[in-house]
């Protein structure tokens, strides 16, 4: 394995005499599973090497196609998880495409594979992770995510999808759903986001009608222990969709987390009321963060103090 910080790749702003500011570094892992050394982008949250704080370990995101997504989302969610949180701090794992057709088509279960055994382990061992994990994808990518939530259901907490591919080759997306009618996905959560226009790959015109039938699916109760969510955005195409339905849907996971901060004065105990509701939807133990609480009592005593 090799790392190196990333600089043009990740948008690292230099000027002279100044010091840089980059928001990632870069990973070359060579895959035996794949046979090939893959590009992995990481970001880190702001608090992850602050002196000041506990050592914590944090959520982790796997974000697909990061060539194209990574600068725009670790941006994107470090907002959502400064002052008053929307989402906790998370660790991104930006996964870059070799073969993109072959990873994500009808050779994924090697690329699974390549993830369960080669990634997702190293990841764990060089960083503070939790064990609460989210995969990220859009379009082509967007269907890898419905076919390991399908396929590989315990690698991840969480799928988002932005207007997948389900139509691919002979419908696999939503024949995948069809074939599991009736699983237990074991409390997982699945949020998919499409746009308000249909769209036609290589003269298909399946795309929404697939998306709509697993919707119909998911309506009628046809996945055990599946949260789902579909939402359409009817002012976005599917080269915008993955921004605006990423930041939103990041924020619909950890709804209860959003605390305004009038409650918290009427009764500092609905933070850890809403934690313990966030925690229960989730099947997975979430608490405030330490900077979180010391921002909290601060502006507590600050109001105190002016009454």
């Amino acid at each position: 394995m090799r790392r190196v910080f990333l600089f043009w790749l990740l948008a690292c702003s230099f000027v002279q005499g100044q010091t840089s500011i980059c928001i990632g570094e870069q990973l070359s892992v060579s895959s035996k599973v794949l046979g090939e050394t893959r590009t992995i982008s990481v970001y880190l949250p702001d608090s992850y090497y602050d002196s000041t704080l506990k050592k914590t370990n944090y959520p982790v995101v796997y974000l697909l196609d990061a060539e194209t997504n990574f600068n725009y989302f670790t941006t994107l969610m470090g907002k959502l998880a400064q002052g008053i949180p929307n989402v906790p701090e998370m660790i991104v794992i930006g996964i870059e495409n070799t073969q993109r057709e072959r990873d994500f088509g009808s050779d994924s279960d090697r690329f699974w594979q390549f993830m369960a055994d080669e990634l997702i382990p190293l990841v764990k061992k060089q960083y503070r992770c939790s064990d609460f994990r989210i995969l990220v994808g859009h379009s082509f990518s967007g269907l890898a995510v419905v076919s390991a939530l399908n396929k590989h259901t315990e690698l991840f907490n969480a799928y988002i999808a932005h207007d997948p591919s389900l139509w691919w080759g002979e419908n696999d997306g939503e024949r995948l759903f069809e074939a599991n009618k009736g699983k237990d996905f074991k409390h997982r959560i699945f949020y998919l986001s499409y746009s308000g226009k249909k769209v036609r790959n290589n003269g298909r015109s399946r795309h929404r009608e697939a998306i709509e039938a697993v919707q119909a699916m998911a309506t009628k109760g046809a996945f055990k222990n599946l949260e789902t969510y579909f939402v359409e955005y009817p002012n976005e195409n599917h080269g915008t969709i993955q921004v605006v339905g990423n930041m939103d849907l990041m924020r619909r996971l950890f709804a209860e987390m959003f605390i305004d901060r009038n409650d918290i004065e009427e009764n500092p105990a609905v933070i850890q009321q809403r934690y313990e509701a966030l925690s229960k939807r989730l099947h997975y133990k979430f608490v405030p963060s330490e900077k979180y609480l010391r921002n909290t009592e601060k502006w507590l005593k600050k109001v105190k103090s002016e009454k």
